[in-house]
This record gives structure tokens, sequence and C-alpha cells, in this order.
């Protein structure tokens, strides 16, 4: 089924990296790529 989930492009907040993500980025909020997204993940 993910095969068939919209693709939104986006360019990560933190290494600049063109990538896509599976839901519409919003321009308020920052967008990270998979390897810089543990960095920024809170930890509960």
């Amino acid at each position: 089924m993910l095969e068939d989930r919209k693709m939104y492009p986006m360019k990560c907040a933190d290494c600049g990296k063109d990538s896509t993500v599976p839901f519409e980025p919003k321009p308020d909020r920052p967008v990270y790529c998979k390897e810089c997204l543990p960095k920024h993940s809170k930890k509960f």
C-alpha cells in the first residue's frame, strides 16, 4: 500500500538535502530528511 502514497518534495531544514515526504510540508515548520530527523526527535 505504501507505493500508492502521494509523496511531496522537500528540502531538509538541517542539511539542505532534497528528499520526499508522505505529507505536505508546512512553510512555517521545519522538515528533516531521514538522516537528520533522529537528531531533532523529542526524547520522552
